[in-house]
């Protein structure tokens, strides 16, 4: 695995613009997940897009100001925020960069996101309930918070809010990251796993989610009382502005409970429908949501084809700088089964090794990426959407662009290896 010999302090150096210097996540891991694929795909040439809106209606009829010559002034319609928020430049720092989207943030509060989940991270690895909840392979839920926190503070999974909401002011994005943590425990143990040893933690969780606790028959614990301060969180944010609080609980109950796929897909197409949900968009898309106080309407049929494409996106993204990973899990038993578009296509097309596989679907990747501007182009000039819709679009731009730069900087994925040198 080569990182191009990168160097920690040059690409921290050049990821931010110099006034962002003091608040960059430092950045440690430089991970290339093409590196094994055939050279057969296209190149990943930047997109670039506007969104844009007219001023006000114009004061004459169209063919009038077509016949004077008059110019409709418009204006930029952004999610971007700078008092949370600002510009990194994945491509400028030499990273590897397997995306055509180019419009990448991080947030400003990423510390204040980290101090929570460092702390329901603590609580879930020394909790007595948490610790007897035990997987089939003998891992306690207790022992993967464990193993989160055996990871260096910046590098850790919680991080990945830092860079898909960086929009949130600082109390949402705690709430944010703290969401993240229910994620990174529960994830696999409803997905992979029988329910039986693990049924009294999770139906409690889901109970807190519910709200359907009766505190006065019995005393929380810290980490109880933890998990109720953030759903509570939720609830109270939705009173200030939006009414995405409430659905990021509800699509977390959801995630928590959906079933595990099925063993085999006869189509890409099949498999990408099941990764919409099973790679947990649309409760990433109610937390972006959540993140801008919005209180669009995610399903919104004008948006669907939109969000359709971008959850391709995601999942072919995801499956390809996760796929070594998993592979490497399934071989030595690890993992009960290996769900991932590089084994899809590899398997469909008969293919003798991942490499072309890889290639196939980043090309795929690419592809939707194109179709995603097209669309992009349409919603703007029908000029259907109000300023709130586009703002909730660009943001699931840059949400989407925040996905690729996590896994290309996580450990998570390329593991020590894909380590910068210092």
């Amino acid at each position: 695995m080569t990182t191009y010999s990168l160097k920690y302090a040059d690409v921290n150096y050049d990821l931010a613009a110099p006034e962002d210097a003091s608040w960059l996540c430092p950045v440690r891991f430089a991970y290339d997940w093409l590196r094994d694929a055939t050279s057969e795909y296209p190149t990943a040439s930047p997109l670039h897009y506007s969104l844009e809106l007219p001023l006000s209606p114009p004061d004459s009829p169209e063919d009038s100001v077509k016949n004077t010559g008059a110019v409709l002034k418009t204006r930029v319609i952004t999610s971007c925020d700078n008092a949370n928020g600002f510009d990194i430049y994945p491509s400028q720092a030499g990273l590897p960069w397997p995306t055509r989207l180019a419009k990448v943030r991080q947030s400003r509060h990423w510390r204040a996101g980290m101090r929570i989940s460092n702390e329901l991270l603590e609580l879930f690895s020394t909790d007595a309930t948490i610790t007897q909840a035990v997987r089939k392979n003998g891992v306690s839920l207790a022992r993967i918070a464990s193993q989160e926190l055996l990871v260096e503070e910046d590098d850790r999974f919680a991080k990945f809010a830092t860079y898909l909401f960086p929009e949130a002011n600082e109390q949402r994005m705690r709430l944010l990251a703290a969401v993240i943590v229910y994620v990174i425990i529960f994830d696999d143990s409803w997905e992979m796993h029988s329910e039986n040893k693990l049924g009294v933690v999770r139906d409690d969780f889901v109970r807190r989610l519910e709200g359907q606790v009766e505190e006065a028959t019995k005393q929380k614990t810290p980490l109880q009382a933890l998990i109720d301060y953030t759903v509570q969180g939720f609830k109270d944010e939705d009173k200030i502005s939006g009414d995405g609080g409430q659905e990021v609980i509800d699509h977390l109950i959801d995630f928590c409970c959906h079933v595990p796929p099925q063993q085999t897909f006869d189509n890409l197409g099949d498999y990408l429908s099941y990764r919409r949900i099973d790679a947990a968009v649309p409760y990433i898309l109610a937390c972006l949501k959540f993140s801008l106080g919005s209180s669009v309407r995610i399903e919104d049929p004008k948006l669907e084809r939109f969000l359709r494409l971008v959850s391709d996106q995601i999942s072919l993204s995801n499956d390809l700088a996760s796929y070594d990973k998993e592979k490497r899990a399934y071989d030595c038993g690890k993992a009960c089964y290996l769900i991932n578009a590089v084994e899809v296509v590899q398997r469909l097309l008969a293919l003798p090794s991942p490499g072309p596989a890889k290639s196939i679907a980043y090309s795929m990747q690419l592809n939707v990426e194109s179709e995603i501007k097209i669309e992009l182009d349409i919603l703007v000039a029908s000029g259907e959407l109000s300023t709130e819709k586009l703002q909730f679009v660009d943001a699931v731009m840059v949400m989407t662009a925040g996905n690729v730069f996590y896994s290309v900087i996580s450990p998570r994925y390329g593991g020590q290896e894909a380590k910068m040198e210092v």
